[in-house]
Order: C-alpha cells, then structure tokens, then sequence
C-alpha cells in the first residue's frame, strides 16, 4: 500500500468509495495519530488514487462521482460480467447488447461503446466481453470525463483496474461448476524474483467453458494476464502489463418482442427459444493481446512523472449469423405445398457473415504533476498529453436477400447452412488518431475548501476505406472545460458541486453539402455530499445532476443519407449509494437512482418522450453476514435484490397502429449466497435470480433480450 500526505488537519479521509476494508482504515487512524500535521491516506489502489481521476486527490475533495468496486465484491457476487459487475453502482442500467456483449447506461445515456478503459487507457477493441478474472477493481466515472481522457459518450466511462504484482508471495487455485455446464479453472500467482524483492511478477489466468441459456449458444474462453514490477529506485518504479484473450463463442441472437415483452396470440415464447439455426450454430471468434508499461519517478517531495503505453492487436469474427429482420402481423393463406400460418407466429431473419476484422491500436498518456504555494493557495496541478491511433480493416456480408423463415412455436432446423452465394462480401476499414493535452489545477483555500479547474484540447481525426481505398480525412477538434469545488463540512464528509463538458466526434454523419457534422457535446451539472467515516464503517455519496447531449445528429426530415443537428437529449436524477459496517462480520450495501431521461428536440422522435431503455428507478441492495467466533465461525451468507422500474422498450420502437413506443416491466431479481473458509481453503455458491423472473431488461419489436434465468455457481478455492 502506497502512502499520500495531504496538506490538511483534522481526520483521516477516504480513498475508496464503497470497498475500502476495515482493517485499512484501522491502520490509517492509527499512523494519523502519529502525525500531528499531515494526515495519511492509505487505500488499497494501485499507485494510491483512483487511477480515473488520474490525481492523488483524496475523494472528500474531489469535486465528481466516482464509484470503486472491489474485486471481493465481484467475488461474493459471483459475477462474470461487466454489465452484472455495475449493477450495484448508482447511475447504471442495463441497454440492449444482445444478451453477451457488455452493455449498460449511465446516467441514461449508452456507455457501451468508446467508454470502457484499462487502467486508465482507452481500451477500444470492439469485443465488448471483459474478463472479471484479471481486475484488481472497477472504477466508474460519471458524467462527460472529456476534460482528462477527451472523446468518449457524456454519460462517463468505467475503467478497469489490472491486477498488478505485490510485495508477498501468494498462489490462489480455483474451481468453480454451475448451470449450463459451468467449467471454470482459475490461479493467481505471485511471488519476488530477487531476494531484495525488487522486481516482482503476477500471472492472473482462467480457462472457462460454458453454455448459455438459450439453445445452442456457449463460450469457451482463455485469459492470461501476466504482469511484472520493477523498482529500479525508490523513487521510481515501472510496471509491465499483459493480456492475451482467446474466445471461441457461439452466440445467441434477439427474438421478437411478440410472445415475449408482449402478448403474443399463439402463447408465450420459451426465452431459450433459439434465433439462429441449431444446426449450424452462429459461430463467433476473438482473440487479442497487448502489452504495455505503467512507469512513475517522483522528483523530491513535490514532482511525480507518469507514463501509461499499451500497444493491441485484435482479430474479430463471425459467421451463421441470424437477426430476426420481421413477423407476419397478419394469416399467411395455404397453399398445395404448405399449411395455413397463424398471425404472429412466424419470422423473417437475415444471416450476418462472414465478418472478419483485423486490428491495431496504440495509446500512450504522459503527465507530469506538482505540488506549490503561492501566497495562500496550496496548488496540485496537472498536465499532460495523450496520443491514440487504431487501424482496423474488415470484410463484411449481411444478407437481406431472402426471408430465411422460422415457425417460433414449431421451429425447424438444419435449412440455413450458409448465406445467399449470389450476395457478395463488401471490405471496409477505418483509420484513426486523437491527439490531447490536459491540464488541471486544485486549489486548496485554508483546511476547508478546495477548487479544482481544468480543460483539455483535442484533435481528432479519421479516414474510413471502402474496397481498400481511403476516403477524405475527416476532423474534429473541440476543447473540453471541466471545474468544481468541494467543501469539508467537518472530518468525514464533504458537499461538492461541478460542471464538465464532453465531445464525441460523428465522422459517420454528414449534412446536405457531405460535410461531417460537427461533434456531438454533452454539458452536466452536479452537486451533492460525500460521507467517508474514519473508522471506514460508513461511506457513500449523494448526488443531483442534469446531464443534456446536444449536437444530436438526426435524420432529414425530407433527404436520405442526410443528417442535421437538431436533436437534444437530457437526463435529470438522483443517485444515492453507501456502504455500512454496523457490527463485525456485517456489511450491507446500497444503491438508488432517479432518472428523468426526454427528448428534448427532434426531427423524428416526439419532444417529451422519454428516452428508450431507461428505467426511472433503480434499487440495488446487497447484505452479507460473517460468523466472527465459535465453531461456526467463517461460515457467512449474503443475499440482495436488484430492481429496475418499467422502462419505454425503444425511442422508436411503436407496436403497428400505436402512436407511442410500447413499455418493458419492471423487474425484480434476488440473489443469495453461501461462504465457508476452513483453513486456506474456501467455498463458496452463488444463486442468481432465485425465484427465476422472467424479465426483459431492453426491447424492440425485432430485438428483444431476455435476462438469464435462475442459475447456480459453486466454486472451490485453495490459498498457498
């Protein structure tokens, strides 16, 4: 654990928002007492802050909403997902990714795409499936988090946390079996390769093989995440990080929200019903790696030097694709060969594939902060550059040119083997660079308050190829303010106000003379109160914010292929989530949001609505109990619910006739868990979605998701 004096009185202050355990906050009361004129924050974060904020500033005084999820609570939770691992952070909700690709909002807005990174850069390989195994947490930023890491979706971005090489040697095994076939082998490895224990080194890796709910889908996955640090000085350090991911996936495709999401004549549709043909399964293929460094030089006491570098590669594929494209709203008459077709029982799909997509990309972010007075004013300022290039180029077929019809309620397989052959394969690419300097200055005025200003310019551009020639350069360039405040109202807590702005480029878009629209901005707003107790048995954090998108690019009302800016978007809430230790061997989580997500101004979608996919509230709560003594003692359960109100299926998205978009239910899951330590050996299960709701977290009329049924995971884990 790494040590942060901070040039404040009084008590110790928090660095975690949910997850710091106890015993870290046992030890940083009692080296506060040691020191009467510095208080020392000691977390369990890698380099001693949230590498998010890219700043050693103590979240009391960091003026935004950052959520910290641990990898214990991954663990207790037994969660294997991105989208499941941000259930219990306030803000976010699930969106439509077909059921297995990471998918979620925040704040009401999609963060899916160009909002996921890895410790601290941009990790843009289009696969949409992180690995839980190699995280040491996951960090979530919300609201525009343009003005330090530039282009990205207003909503925020999570960052995934890597876990990284430590000072004792450790070896964690592990097993874990579950519904539909659940296969899971698991170690962590760790240990000094000097005796002087300088350079030391950490293999994450997991092999897993498992089915999906629906038929004929499944995944087999291989993850390694090796990682070596290297303390060349005391004052200089140098981590290198690795990944390799191998998938070999076949995925399930949406259904029609007739039978499912809505009523459906002929009966409700079973939601393992399978889309693509069983026969010729959908097949999908991914692997990557990259590799990279994370070096830090402290100069004296006031000066820090960083510098993050990755350099990926990636391969993408699939093939046997089926999408349902419609459904028969109407009888379909008999004929001398074929039977009469009620309404609503059969479907049109299109097949996807084969799509190939090969690529590179390179990000580097160096930044250099320190600290000074001048006169009264304590000064903490960074500044830095960032660089991003990716090369990606594909070949591409999706087939509308036939039906390939499926009967829902009496379905054959085994007819669709291939695409049309008459349908030819169309190769595409895109070439793009971003280039970004930042800087940021926090201000503390006396004990009590602290401002924190900053901005960031970027250049961003892009070339996209059709049959392997390149188009026009496109660019976009924007500069992205970000300011706030905060203000102790004693030792452990804190009221915060700030305002950000973000920018995305749409190189895809273009007016009526084809020139690229302008980028799409996005400005919130936010203020609310921070608690951190110093004995760490409460912490949590209150938020009001508004969060509009503007820039919006929405079609011509009259021109196809033409798009102008007149579409504005707007989320108004609340966020509420919090952490208590009432007694030893308990902790209760909780977590609550508010969303009031409209359309604001449109050419197409009608002002007032609300946006698709958003539910207005979502509850999120989870308990766990330890036996501390006796007998019994490490035996524990837990248990929680997570509920998300009714939300509009899609923007869109009205049933024929129907002049506004249909609506998904709420739902509710409850979740439970068993633990036992004996020794240096643990077990553990996990039921999710115990009392099998049948639910269907987003939905259009031809792409509907259903959430996973009830299902069950035992794992087995021994310490050396």
């Amino acid at each position: 654990m790494k040590k942060i004096v901070a040039r404040t009185t009084g008590a110790v202050l928090f660095a975690s928002t949910l997850d710091l355990p106890a015993d870290a906050w046992a030890q940083t009361a009692s080296e506060a007492e040691e020191k009467q004129n510095d208080i020392i924050v000691t977390a369990h974060q890698v380099g001693g802050a949230l590498i998010a904020s890219k700043a050693e500033i103590p979240p009391l005084e960091t003026a935004q909403a950052i959520s910290s999820v641990s990898q214990q609570t991954l663990r207790d939770r037994g969660v294997l997902r991105l989208g499941d691992a941000l259930a219990g952070v306030a803000g976010v909700s699930r969106n439509n990714t077909y059921g297995f690709f990471d998918g979620f909002n925040i704040r009401g807005f999609n963060a899916s795409s160009g909002a996921t990174y890895l410790d601290g850069l941009l990790d843009d390989t289009g696969m949409g499936t992180s690995e839980m195994t190699g995280l040491e947490r996951i960090e979530v930023v919300k609201g525009p988090a343009s003005g330090l890491f530039g282009q990205g979706p207003l909503s925020g971005i999570v960052n995934l946390v890597s876990k990284r090489p430590q000072d004792q040697a450790f070896l964690d095994i592990g097993a874990s079996a579950g519904s539909y076939d659940l296969v899971e082998l698991r170690a962590d490895a760790n240990g000094p390769l000097t005796r002087d224990g300088t350079v030391t080194a950490r293999l994450a890796g997991i092999y897993r093989n498992q089915d999906f709910f629906v038929q004929s889908s499944g995944q087999k996955r291989i993850f390694l995440a090796p990682s070596l640090s290297w303390k060349i000085a005391p004052s200089t350090t140098l981590t290198l990080l690795a990944r390799y991911q191998k998938d070999d996936i076949r995925p399930w495709s949406p259904t029609t929200a007739y039978g499912t999401a809505l009523p459906n004549p002929n009966g409700p549709l079973p939601i393992d019903l399978s889309i693509n043909d069983t026969a010729y399964p959908a097949k999908q293929k991914n692997d990557y790696w990259n590799v990279g460094y994370v070096v830090d030089h402290r100069i004296g006491s006031t000066i820090v030097l960083h510098q993050s570098l990755r350099y990926q590669d990636f391969h993408n594929g699939w093939d046997n694709w089926l999408f349902v494209t419609g459904i028969n709203a109407l009888a379909v008459p008999a004929t001398a060969t074929t039977p009469a077709i009620p309404a609503y029982r059969r479907v049109s799909r299109a097949f996807y594939g084969p799509y190939e997509e090969n690529g590179t990309y390179f990000r580097v972010d160096t930044n250099a902060s320190a600290r000074f007075n001048t006169g009264p004013l304590n000064h903490y300022v960074l500044t830095g550059v960032d660089y991003g290039s990716r090369k990606a180029d594909n070949i591409n077929l999706y087939d509308t040119s036939k039906p390939y019809y499926l009967d829902l309620y009496a379905p054959v397989y085994g007819t669709v083997s291939n695409h049309n052959p008459a349908v030819p394969t169309s190769s595409a690419g895109s070439r793009t660079k971003q280039l970004g300097f930042y800087v940021q200055d926090h201000i503390k005025l006396g004990e009590a308050l602290a401002v924190t200003v900053g901005g960031r310019w970027d250049d961003a551009s892009a070339i996209n190829l059709n049959g392997g020639v390149p188009g026009p350069k496109t660019s976009a360039r924007a500069f992205s303010p970000r300011a706030g405040a905060t203000l102790a109202l004693n030792d452990w807590s804190s009221l915060y106000v700030n305002y950000s702005k973000s920018f995305t480029p749409q190189f895809s878009y273009r007016d009526v003379n084809q020139r690229v629209l302008p980028p799409e901005r996005g400005v919130n707003y936010e203020g609310g109160v921070k608690v951190a107790r110093g004995d760490g048995r409460l912490t949590g954090m209150l938020t009001l914010f508004s969060l509009t998108r503007t820039n919006v690019a929405t079609a011509d009302a009259v021109l196809p292929n033409v798009y102008v800016l007149t579409g504005e978007q707007r989320t108004r809430g609340i966020e509420a989530e919090g952490a208590w230790r009432p007694a030893r061997g308990i902790d209760l989580t909780a977590a609550y949001t508010y969303l009031d997500a409209k359309v604001t101004a449109d050419n197409r979608l009608r002002v007032g609505s609300r946006l698709g996919s958003v539910p207005r509230h979502i509850v999120d709560l989870w308990a766990r109990y330890t036996i501390q003594d006796g007998p019994l003692a490490k035996l524990g359960a837990g248990a929680g619910v997570h509920h998300e109100s009714n939300r509009v299926a899609s923007t869109a998205s009205a049933v024929p006739g129907a002049t506004e978009p249909f609506y998904l239910d709420g739902y509710a899951l409850v979740d439970g868990a068993l633990f036992y330590g004996f020794g240096d050996w643990s077990a553990q299960a996990n039921v999710r979605n115990i009392f099998n709701a049948r639910y269907f977290p987003t939905a259009s009329l031809t792409r509907t998701t259903p959430g996973e049924p009830r299902s069950v995971q035992v794992a087995l884990q021994r310490h050396f």
